[in-house]
């Protein structure tokens, strides 16, 4: 088995960084080899663009899903989207650990994604349940500086579960199973009001449940989306098909 680990953080020292450490702690004594993919260590450029295409499909016009495909079927992606591929390719199971910002994923994972997730790689008949990556599994674990009881479905700062949506659907897009979400709550937010020992017991509280959760990854089951045949001709969804989520859901 292997896995690979995905993060986004700039501070080597940092939650996210131990919360990646214990992932791979974990994962390696279940018996995967683990890879793993440190962004901002790495350097990883996350803006795609034309300097990153030596032979261009037009020259006059950049199209990123021409470009892309045309790199792909030629086997001249960069260098550096090429290694990430081949690395979320060889994996069973692709763990990705990122502080949530202003609601979203940070700028060089977003970038990562743009960059790595290439038109060629998917195609429309290789989407969704049919996607390329298919039968791989993936997981997103976040931290947040509030506190839980700010992240449900009538906390200030938004349910977690639905800000965590469009990044769940675009693994999702290109074929993974994806698994639960891991949040860890108020890893900064209240830091002038705790002791030192009541900050350990919290973030420790993290790590031992993120590790119990990867000893049981077995024995989690996928969030559920609809498959690609629960659309009609035009994109919509099927009068009989079950909503799974508020972004695809049935008319009122």
């Amino acid at each position: 088995m292997r896995a690979l680990a995905v993060l986004a953080h700039p501070e080597k020292k940092s939650f996210n960084s131990q919360m990646k450490d214990v992932a791979v702690e974990t994962l390696t004594k279940a018996g995967y080899t683990v890879d793993v993919s440190d962004l901002y260590a790495m350097g990883f450029d996350p803006v795609e663009g034309p300097r990153h295409y030596a032979k261009r499909v037009d020259a006059s016009w950049f199209d990123t899903q021409a470009e892309q495909r045309a790199a792909w079927n030629d086997k001249a992606l960069p260098a550096a989207v090429q290694a990430e591929i081949d690395k979320v390719a060889a994996a069973d199971f692709v763990f990705i650990q990122y502080p949530m910002w202003w609601f979203g994923t940070p700028a060089i994972l977003k970038g990562w994604i743009d960059r790595v997730f290439v038109y060629g790689l998917y195609t429309s008949p290789q989407r969704y349940n049919h996607g390329p990556w298919k039968g791989k599994k993936a997981m997103v674990s976040i931290t947040t500086g509030a506190p839980e009881t700010t992240h449900g479905p009538d906390g200030r700062n938004a349910d977690a579960d639905l800000l965590l949506w469009p990044l769940n659907y675009t693994l999702y897009y290109i074929g993974f199973d994806v698994l639960p979400p891991f949040v860890s709550c108020g890893v900064e937010g209240g830091l002038k009001y705790s002791s030192p020992e009541a900050i350990a017991a919290r973030l420790n509280g993290h790590k031992e449940r993120l590790a119990a959760t990867l000893r049981g990854l077995d024995g989690l089951r996928p969030l559920r989306f609809n498959a690609i045949e629960e659309f009609d001709s035009a994109g919509q969804l099927k009068s009989e098909s079950l909503s799974h989520s508020p972004f695809i859901r049935h008319r009122g």
